[in-house]
């Protein structure tokens, strides 16, 4: 059995899960997962072997990112990891960047990593996102050994994003940080005047509208204690478009988005038309919130109520300003207690010879 390459036609969003869920089957391997086909509503019969890693930090141009105990950043081609099959360097398959500097403590330390092109077709500048104020990092592997990091006082940043030959970065006051990286310079834009509950809080989220316009969409939460554990859940959305003319740049506010969908994550966030998906609910938002990053392993396993109630997945439908949460609670493909990463493969599709 081999893998052939070959160019695809259009873009299919995959959603990576294990092979099977250890509770269900504890002697198949935990590094064989699958390729779930959000498009098609099943299992693709593409399992791929991943190696040993500490954590997935996100997915970028169809590559997965993992990150291990040295703080060493991996970037995989899932699509290429066939079982057996050993990866050895090949870089269409396996890219080992420089670790990034260590941090008091390594848990979730790196937030985010944002590729600027496909790896396979031309040399890449990589993002990071990193450390507890989620500082920047970047590096330009076609000239440098190491990672550069930005220093800022721009705040806490929520999300990252490769637009318009440029990066851009989003902070907690709603301000749009550009990084030019030709001449490593970095511009702060405008930020959404906007009034919050101060018993609500806002997570932001980047993403490229169909019509290749840049979205912000704000998810604003609140907190539900129960003791002193609490969890958060999400009472409201709202959408921004960014708009850009020769007199600067202007936020305006979104009511509709129509016929389309927006599925918005940690790793990864995009724009489809509902109308090409089978079940997709046009005007809505599909959140997924890896809010495993905010538990310590103390609250895991010492209260169950982190884990059946922190993870606030759902829809939020934009005509009835409502939101419908899944139940969590439930042990299917899309809901099993682990990590979920969706990915937009770039270029290519594995073939059984």
């Amino acid at each position: 059995m081999h893998g052939v390459a070959r160019r695809c036609n259009e873009e299919h969003e995959l959603l990576v899960v294990p092979k099977a869920p250890r509770a269900h089957c504890p002697s198949q391997s935990p590094r064989v997962w699958n390729l779930y086909s959000i498009k098609n509503n099943k299992l693709l019969p593409l399992p791929f072997q991943v190696p040993y890693v500490d954590r997935f930090v996100g997915s970028s141009k169809g590559w997965l990112v993992t990150v291990d105990d040295n703080l060493v950043v991996r970037l995989l081609n899932p699509l290429c990891l066939v079982p057996g099959k050993q990866i050895g360097y090949d870089p269409n398959t396996y890219i080992t960047l420089p670790p990034l500097d260590p941090p008091c403590s390594v848990f979730n330390h790196i937030r985010k990593v944002v590729l600027s092109a496909n790896l396979t077709s031309s040399h890449d500048d990589y993002m990071a996102i990193f450390g507890a104020d989620h500082h920047v990092a970047y590096i330009r592997t076609n000239k440098e050994k190491e990672w550069t990091y930005v220093h800022h006082n721009w705040g806490i940043l929520h999300d990252l994003i490769y637009y318009r030959d440029c990066f851009c970065a989003i902070n907690y006051n709603s301000e749009v940080i550009y990084f030019n990286m030709a001449d490593r310079s970095f511009f702060k834009y405008l930020p959404i005047n906007c009034n919050v509950n101060l018993e609500n809080f806002e997570t932001k989220n980047f993403v490229k509208s169909l019509a290749g316009e840049l979205l912000l969409i704000e998810r604003i939460k609140r907190w539900d204690w129960h003791g002193k554990l609490g969890c958060n859940y999400t009472k409201g959305a709202e959408i921004w478009n960014l708009k850009l003319d020769s007199e600067g740049w202007e936020w305006r506010e979104m009511k509709s988005i129509r016929d389309c969908a927006l599925f918005v994550g940690d790793n990864i966030s995009l724009s489809v038309a509902a109308s090409d998906f089978c079940g997709c609910q046009p005007n809505c938002i599909y959140f997924i919130d890896d809010y495993e990053n905010f538990l310590y392993p103390s609250m895991i396993l010492e209260n169950s109520y982190a884990l059946k109630y922190a993870k606030d997945v759902g829809v939020y439908n934009m005509e009835t300003r409502s939101f419908t949460p899944y139940d969590t609670a439930k042990d299917d493909v899309w809901l099993v207690d682990t990590t979920k990463l969706r990915i937009v493969p770039s270029f290519v599709v594995y073939e059984p010879a």
